[in-house]
């Protein structure tokens, strides 16, 4: 009980704290969220992946192997959501919010966050490889599922090349290539100053975003929702990170970052598609409220 107390205290309750402090600000002075948004999605976490990256130990197999295992984890709750809703004979509107309930992450914001407090600066690493390529499924298959006869496959699939973190990734692995170390050099020093301020400003956009939402009034979907999310997500990490012979900061960050709360992206894709936005909306509230319960026990049985 005191490791759990000691984990809830230390890797949990910083994130909250900053959490919080997003939250009342918003309810406060009412902010620009669009305009904190763009700022970290085109400026702050590019520069934190590119200075991560290029400084880490990361090989191009472990690379593939986070991005493998996250495209599993996905493809097997794909399968076990879409059965879930057709025993419960769903329309298609309410298929499409259930799926992208269960399925996306908060990778960034949260997972980040989270993995840097809890395991340090090599997990972080990994866990932005993580979160990078859950910026790609949500702009692909996300998009996908919200819009069901209203996007293509190719519309899905260009929507790759409009996500900069990207680029940023394909940089930072140039970049490690090159036959002198960029690291030390005052250009670097400046991108990774603008880098560090990338979790920070995540929390504090998540605290508005949580400002914005509520429960919603679906409770029993919601919470049927928020339970694979926080339930079955962790379990079936676990199982494919030994399956992958997963191991060190590479398994914990993937098992962490697999196991977060509702992406808030999600919400921007019900908005978009029109697919019960109120219902997507509570299962982000319930899952990163319960959130805390979840990981404080998962970071325990990973350390």
């Amino acid at each position: 009980m005191n490791i759990l107390l000691s984990i809830l205290i230390e890797n949990i309750l910083p994130v909250f704290i900053a959490v919080g402090l997003g939250f009342l600000l918003d309810r406060k002075f009412h902010l620009d969220i669009k305009t904190i948004s763009r700022t970290s999605f085109y400026v702050l976490s590019p520069c934190l992946i590119f200075t991560s990256l290029t400084r880490s130990s990361i090989s191009g197999e472990e690379f593939g192997s986070i991005i493998l295992f996250e495209v599993l984890v996905t493809a097997v709750l794909l399968v076990i959501a879409w059965g879930l809703v057709q025993l419960a004979h769903l329309n298609r509107q309410q298929e499409s919010a259930f799926l992208l309930s269960v399925l996306f992450v908060n990778a960034g914001n949260y997972g980040l966050s989270v993995n840097l407090f809890a395991f340090g600066e090599e997990a972080l690493a990994r866990a932005i490889i993580y979160f990078v390529g859950s910026t790609v499924l949500i702009n692909t298959l996300g998009i996908f599922l919200a819009s069901r006869g209203k996007a293509d496959v190719k519309t899905a699939f260009l929507n790759v090349f409009k996500v900069p973190m990207v680029y940023a990734v394909i940089l930072a692995f140039v970049a490690r290539g090159l036959p002198w170390s960029m690291t030390e050099t005052s250009w670097f020093s400046g991108l990774d100053t603008v880098g560090r301020a990338a979790v920070p400003v995540m929390l504090l956009l998540l605290g508005i975003q949580l400002s914005r939402n509520s429960l919603g009034h679906n409770l029993r979907r919601v919470s049927v929702a928020t339970a694979l999310r926080l339930g079955l997500a962790p379990l079936l990490s676990f199982l494919l990170a030994t399956v992958l012979a997963l191991s060190g900061d590479t398994r914990r960050a993937c098992v962490l970052e697999a196991s977060t709360p509702t992406a808030v992206n999600s919400i921007i894709l019900s908005l978009e598609f029109d697919v019960l936005p109120e219902f997507v909306t509570g299962v982000v509230f319930l899952s990163t409220l319960l959130s805390p319960l979840s990981l404080t026990l998962l970071i325990a049985l990973l350390r």
